[in-house]
């Protein structure tokens, strides 16, 4: 607001020219101007900022909600923009399932696979161990049947060798000819082991030694020719002198088989 000045009525020392009263006046008007301006841009900055913000805010649906859809645009393409979301979305949720039913089938084959291929595998182990125990059983029977027939025949055998031993020594010699016939070793060999001890002890016998033993005293006391008149310690102590040399012959050779026979 313009002061009035009166130039004449103030005093001298606060005297002010007309001339700079003006240009102060004007400067002071610049100077409200430049305010006015820079105020009014500011604020529409400010405004504008704001509007911007709020339709930021209005297009990000803060404010409405989180569904809703922005505010530009016309309906019919928000709703379009709408259906294609939800279209979008369903179609994603039906490929997610698929995917879902695919995976859980596929780990369902594998399991299968996995118990089927158990199951065959343990089929086959039980199968090869039934066989490897019923090869175990034929050959236990076998080897049964193996040592039956090996004990069968042995016990023939030794029925047969009794037998033949018996025949033998139930006559009146085992070796009839000792005291004059030297007997070869293959011939003596054909002896049973017993027979070999009752040939040795019948040259003994044949010069009248006299047996402690009940099993000689009872064979040889069996013999027609036998005359058991020399006790068994001066027979001993004398018995090189008792036998000839067919005689000495034949006892060394019975002797040696029974050493080899583990006999004596």
């Amino acid at each position: 607001m313009k002061t009035n000045r009166d130039p004449y009525t103030r005093d001298r020392k606060n005297y002010i020219p007309d001339d700079e009263i003006d240009r102060e006046e004007r400067e002071d008007r610049r100077q409200g101007k430049k305010g006015s301006v820079l105020n009014v841009i500011l604020a529409g900055i400010i405004v504008i900022s704001l509007i911007a913000f709020l339709f930021i805010l209005l297009d990000s649906g803060i404010l409405m909600g989180g569904d809703a859809q922005p505010i530009y645009g016309s309906p019919q393409m928000a709703n379009q923009a709408a259906e294609l979301t939800q279209e979008e979305k369903k179609q994603a949720e039906e490929e997610a399932r698929k995917k879902e039913e695919a995976a859980k089938k596929k780990e369902r084959e594998e399991q299968e696979a996995k118990r089927e291929k158990e199951e065959a595998e343990r089929k086959k182990q039980e199968e090869e161990e039934a066989k490897k125990a019923e090869e175990e059983a034929k050959k236990k029977a076998e080897e049964k049947k193996k040592k039956e027939e090996e004990k069968k025949k042995e016990e023939e055998k030794r029925k047969k060798e009794l037998e033949d031993e018996q025949k033998v020594l139930s006559g009146d010699y085992i070796l009839s000819e000792s005291n004059t016939r030297r007997y070869s070793k293959s011939e003596l060999e054909d002896l049973t082991d017993k027979e070999i001890l009752y040939a040795i002890n019948e040259i003994y016998a044949r010069k009248g030694r006299i047996f402690t033993g009940e099993e000689f005293k009872r064979y040889f006391e069996s013999k027609s020719w036998y005359r058991g008149t020399v006790p068994a310690e001066e027979f001993d102590s004398t018995q090189n002198e008792r036998f000839n040399d067919t005689e000495r012959a034949n006892i060394n050779t019975l002797v040696e088989i029974a050493q080899d026979r583990g006999l004596r």
